[in-house]
């Protein structure tokens, strides 16, 4: 009767410990975390100990096995809190290496109390490997010795050395007292240390962990000094139950926390939202996109965690400049200008292949690379983590870049949060490129509209000039003095140079059909060549013709192959206007093949972006000189007959431009190509003949 009113005693506490457990699997199913894990685990411990002690009879023989389980699980439970409170917790290698270093020699030092084992070398070798070890791993696990862990350290050494110094005289009670004592005192000890923060939670626990920790060496004293005294079971229980409490409270608070942040969180990206759809339907909206880069460097300063951010855009030179900044102080400016000043967007692409992807297209760049930044008059740091946003089209171009820098909390980068500003940062590049698309086409407008003028005012002009050549050839018949008649001849042949030039524009703008019929190269370029003539002569630039004689007919549209010549020798011309020393346009032509190749070549400065020349609307020219059209429209005519376009630039300066185009499938004979060759250099001759004269 005795025995089974000790055991109804026991029951209430069994059963709340296995509610207990009950509560945290489903919390462990909930929130998946290492530390909830262990919690979850040394709770099952400790449940196998009430277990055991539920088992156990009050009176008389008890099983070794039912003591070795009852102290031994109750020493793994320790273990099991301990670690879950260490910063390990959730590396999987070192806290599994804690766990076997203090788990495997206390457990079995317990185990070895329970099974009564006499010898001595078993209890003094599992002090010694469990003290020993956990110090050693505690000492190279702490960056700093702080006053409560030296003060830990030296209580724990003292009790090691109690135990230790009574194992070796044969006493072994003192060994699992000090074990159980300390493997519960010392959790109470690392949660302040590592999770502190004025919590009704922590309070509860770590002071559930001092009493438990305290219940053992108290038990002990009085058992030695009063073993008369009769104290309740359930009063060393209660510690057990402010842990386990705590424990519940804690993870309601943590969820509690996570729940309040992920609200704060979302708030902050509805805010980050709204910010940046404004900004953007207006960007799309027609408006100029450097006048919003201000702006833009603001908002992200506002609703992001970076406090510094920086727009710079290309310019017409292919160089960055700085069109917003937010969060730079007047000293940091300049440097950052300075820093940048020769950046170019290939530079931007140099640091894009080297640096760390983080996000869709964020690029985290070295801290040597970073923006500075000034602290006061006489330092100066640079921003840490600093994130680079290439702005890039959707054609594949880069038109500048974005920079965050000195993010306000050390936490890891939102990819949220970060790539509403990659989506940003895309509507920037869009309205960039649209801009200039936009700019280009009203000058192609322009262009078109002058084009019709040209035609019309040539149209207007062959009249007089019909008259002139026609009044010009009758007073010739009429005169005969020598001297008269020699200027009525040179004021003849000039007018007729002027039809010429004139029936050249018109054959130029007139629209034709777009068949292929045979064309022979070396009159088209004397017709193009004719166009220009009055530039060549008055910018003193030399023209040089390498025509093969018996170059085939090219099965191209005549229109098409004048306008690529044309936009050829234009861009040339641009590339020499105000260079120093010669200047040299080369045409040659020969037969490759089944095709006709034609290079034009100029001794300007070459090609500034090789990668981006026969880009549409893309131009190194001066505003209001070009439409960045030129190259790209010859590529399209080029590649429609079937040829290629290649452009490089020649050293020591220069740059060419190879056409290769289909031959005629029927080759004219050789010798009306190289009769039609001969007039026409004798044509060019004459003309450049009379314009000297």
């Amino acid at each position: 009767m005795k025995t089974f009113m000790g055991m109804l005693e026991k029951i209430p506490t069994f059963l709340t410990v296995g509610v207990l457990v009950i509560i945290f699997v489903c919390l462990k199913r909930q929130a998946r975390c290492a530390r909830l894990t262990l919690w979850t685990i040394g709770w099952t411990l400790v449940f196998t100990h009430f277990l055991a002690q539920l088992l156990k009879p009050d009176h008389g023989p008890v099983s070794s096995l039912l003591l070795a389980v009852d102290a031994g699980s109750l020493q793994a439970a320790a273990v099991s809190f301990l670690v879950s409170v260490s910063l390990i917790a959730e590396d999987c290698a070192k806290r599994t290496l804690l766990l076997l270093m203090l788990g495997v020699p206390s457990v079995t030092y317990l185990a070895c109390t329970g099974f009564a084992v006499h010898a001595r070398w078993p209890y003094v070798l599992c002090l010694i490997a469990c003290f020993g070890g956990g110090l050693c791993f505690f000492v190279w696990m702490s960056k700093s010795l702080s006053w409560e862990l030296l003060t830990a350290t030296f209580l724990c050494s003292l009790a090691g050395a109690w135990a230790l110094r009574a194992a070796i005289r044969g006493s072994f009670d003192e060994g699992a007292i000090a074990l159980l004592g300390i493997g519960f005192a010392l959790p109470g000890v690392f949660i302040c240390r590592n999770r502190w923060r004025a919590s009704p939670a922590l309070l509860t626990i770590a002071g559930g962990f001092f009493c438990w920790g305290a219940v053992f060496p108290l038990g002990l004293l009085i058992d030695r000094c009063a073993p008369q005294m009769t104290i309740p079971g359930e009063l060393w229980n209660t510690p057990k139950f402010f842990v386990a409490f705590g424990m519940i409270l804690a993870v309601v608070e943590d969820k509690s926390k996570s729940i309040t942040g992920m609200q704060n969180k979302a708030e902050a990206l509805s805010r980050q939202l709204e910010r940046f759809s404004a900004i953007t339907s207006r960007l799309l909206g027609g408006a100029r996109p450097d006048t919003f880069c201000p702006e833009i460097a603001s908002a992200i300063t506002e609703v992001s965690n970076f406090s510094v951010a920086v727009v710079q855009l290309e310019d017409a030179e292919r160089r960055l400049w700085l069109a917003g900044s937010s969060g730079l102080s007047a000293q940091s400016l300049p440097m950052l200008e300075a820093q940048t000043e020769n950046w170019t967007v290939d530079h931007i692409k140099k640091l894009c292949s080297s640096a760390q992807l983080v996000g869709q297209n964020s690029y985290c760049l070295p801290a040597y690379e970073a923006i500075p930044i000034a602290l006061s008059a006489d330092r100066l740091t640079f921003g840490a983590n600093e994130l680079l946003i290439p702005l890039c089209s959707p054609g594949g171009a880069t038109l500048g870049c974005l920079r965050l820098a000195a993010p306000r909390e050390a936490d890891p980068i939102d990819l949220l949060a970060l790539s509403r500003i990659e989506m940003l940062a895309a509507d920037l590049a869009v309205a960039v490129e649209l801009k200039a698309l936009h700019t280009q086409l009203v000058w192609s407008e322009k262009l078109a509209a002058l084009g019709q003028l040209l035609a019309g005012v040539a149209h207007e002009l062959n009249n007089p000039l019909t008259v002139i050549m026609g009044y010009g050839e009758l007073l010739s018949d009429t005169i005969t003095a020598s001297n008269t008649r020699d200027q009525l001849i040179k004021l003849v042949g000039e007018s007729r140079r002027m039809k010429r030039i004139i029936e050249n524009l018109l054959r130029f703008s007139r629209q034709s059909a777009r068949d292929k019929r045979d064309v022979q190269l070396s009159s088209v370029v004397q017709e193009v060549l004719a166009l220009r003539e009055h530039y060549t002569r008055t910018r003193n630039v030399e023209v040089e013709l390498d025509i093969a004689p018996e170059l085939p007919f090219l099965a191209v549209n005549e229109d098409e192959i004048k306008q690529i010549l044309l936009n050829l020798f234009n861009n040339s011309a641009d590339a020499l206007e105000g260079m120093p020393g010669r200047k040299r346009i080369s045409i040659r032509a020969f037969q490759s093949g089944s095709r006709a190749v034609i290079e034009v070549e100029d001794t300007g400065p070459g090609f500034g972006n090789l990668s981006r020349a026969l880009d549409p609307f893309y131009t190194t020219k001066p505003v209001g000189k070009g439409t960045g059209l030129g190259l790209s429209v010859c590529y399209g005519i080029v590649k429609e007959h079937g040829g290629d376009l290649r452009i490089e630039n020649v050293k020591p300066q220069g740059a060419r431009v190879t056409i290769e185009l289909p031959v005629a499938e029927l080759p004219a004979q050789p010798l009306v190509a190289a009769l039609a060759h001969a007039g026409s250099d004798l044509t060019y001759a004459q003309q450049q003949a009379q314009a000297t004269a």
